[in-house]
């Protein structure tokens, strides 16, 4: 089995990394999609309920992993 993510990282007043998952990210999304949502969630305040503000974005990233599970006799 194969999963997906969309990662979108982003910088908080601690200067800590904080990340926001999205599973199983369309196949076509554009770095100007993400680039636009996580403008989005700046603008809008959408972690408002974390410890601490972010304020800027990090970067993004597609982690694909893929999971073979193993019959143990």
């Amino acid at each position: 089995m194969s999963t997906r993510n969309l990662e979108m990282r982003f910088q908080n007043d601690e200067n800590r990394t904080v990340t926001v998952r999205v599973p199983n990210p369309r196949e076509d999304v554009t770095a100007e999609e993400i680039s636009t949502v996580m403008d989005d969630i700046l603008t809008h305040n959408v972690l408002s309920g974390t410890a601490h503000t972010i304020h800027t974005k990090v970067g993004a990233r597609i982690v694909s992993r893929d999971i073979e599970d193993i019959a143990i006799p």
